[in-house]
Parts: C-alpha cells; sequence; structure tokens
C-alpha cells in the first residue's frame, strides 16, 4: 500500500476507530495472538502492522512483557498521532515501545530486524498483499513468524454474535462497551465485505507468494475471523 493511497480515509477515521477498538474484548481478543508465537526470545522483537491508534500494540506489550521491543507503524499520520498521545498520557511506563509511520510495502528497518511481525484487521485493507507479505518476510528474523487475525469469509455475524453475547464476559460488560463491541463487529464484516475477506486457501497461496514456507489458519471470534500463521 503506496503511502496516501488511503490514507484520507484513516486520518478521517482515526477518532472513530479509537473509540470503537478501545474496548476490553477487542483487547483481549488481540492478545490471543500471542498465543500463535510458538518459540520466541525471552525479550521478542515485534513489529505491529497497521496499528492505528494503538490500541493493539499496547494491548500486546501488557501480554507480551514490559522487556519485549513493540513497534507499531500505520499509513495514517493521524493515527500514529492517536497513538503517540495514549502513549504519553495512560502508557509511559512502556518503554520498549514507539510508532513510526510507514508504509507496509517498504518497510524502513533493515533485514531480520524482528523476530514475530502482528496485524489485526490489516491485511485484508492492503491492495498489493503479496508485497507487503515479502517486506514482512525480509524484516523478520531466520525463524520468526507472522501472524495476523483477518476476517474469514465464510464466517457468520449472527452465529458470531450469537456465541460472543452467550459468552459471560460479554455478557459482563457495561452498556457503552457492549455497543462499542457491536459496532465493531458489524463495521467490520461491512468494510471486509467491501475489501474481500480471506480464507485458508487464499492465506496459503498468498503467504507462499510471500516467502513463507509454511501457514495455517485456525479460526478465531466465533468464526468471524481467522489467526492466519506464517513462518
Amino acid at each position: 500500500m503506496k503511502l496516501g493511497t488511503r490514507m484520507p480515509i484513516f486520518n478521517v477515521g482515526a477518532y472513530v476507530y479509537d473509540w470503537i477498538t478501545d474496548q476490553g474484548i477487542w483487547k483481549a481478543q488481540i492478545t490471543t495472538l500471542v498465543d500463535h508465537f510458538g518459540d520466541r526470545p525471552e525479550s521478542p522483537r515485534v513489529l505491529d502492522l497497521g496499528c492505528g491508534p494503538g490500541v493493539s500494540t499496547f494491548a500486546l506489550a501488557e501480554r507480551i512483557g514490559e522487556d519485549a521491543e513493540i513497534v507499531g507503524i500505520d499509513l495514517a499520520p493521524q493515527m500514529i498521532k492517536r497513538a503517540l498521545a495514549h502513549h504519553r498520557s495512560h502508557f509511559s511506563r512502556l518503554k520498549n515501545l514507539r510508532f513510526e509511520v510507514a508504509d507496509a510495502t517498504e518497510l524502513p528497518f533493515a533485514d531480520h530486524s524482528f523476530d514475530v511481525a502482528v496485524g489485526h484487521s490489516f491485511l485484508y485493507l492492503v491492495p498489493d498483499r503479496v508485497a507487503v507479505l515479502r517486506e514482512v518476510r525480509r524484516v523478520l528474523a531466520p525463524g520468526g513468524v507472522l501472524v495476523l487475525m483477518e476476517p474469514n469469509r465464510d464466517g457468520s455475524l449472527l452465529a458470531a454474535a450469537k456465541r460472543s453475547f452467550d459468552h459471560p464476559e460479554v455478557a459482563s460488560l457495561g452498556a457503552s462497551e457492549r455497543l462499542r463491541f457491536t459496532t465493531s463487529m458489524v463495521l467490520w464484516r461491512v468494510v471486509s465485505g467491501a475489501a474481500g475477506r480471506m480464507h485458508p486457501r487464499l492465506v496459503q497461496r498468498l503467504f507462499r507468494e510471500g516467502g513463507f514456507e509454511k501457514s495455517s489458519c485456525h479460526p478465531t471470534l466465533g468464526g468471524l475471523g481467522l489467526h492466519c500463521v506464517g513462518s
């Protein structure tokens, strides 16, 4: 995705996206990406692709530990501006975390700079997915892993919503967080329907063309999403 291709949309939507994703279920879902990291250094170097206003980056940092080095990147300057503000006001204790405006097809990092790369609702929005995957493969160290959470083509919003609201963690949410959670699920389904959802065969092909020898998909979020793992 060349810098500026969709930047106006992401800049305008920064505040809305910040409000929608700043809720417990979204953050908890992000931390499940760590379950697919496998063996990793005690203090891993992590790249968060399409970090938006930083919700995913902060959630990962708190799950992995403060010694991890985490870099969050996003195409839209307004998203990074929001992330930096949150870092200063609420997460200043996280010293090994930083944010940069960056184009995922031209990552400003040396080869083998990271042990893990993650992306939450990221790849499906990218026009040139293979180019991005090749860049991610370049900056990953040997043995590094990529873990993405992407919309599942075969998922059902109604079925996922029913399973989610039957879950005690969701049922215990206050009205505001329930509204944000519901809004995030509906908007994600609408946007992904227009941008193009993922399915295992597509993920396998994209990862292979992007230089990943191994790939796997794991349903998540009541079947609405897929954890896509490449190594």
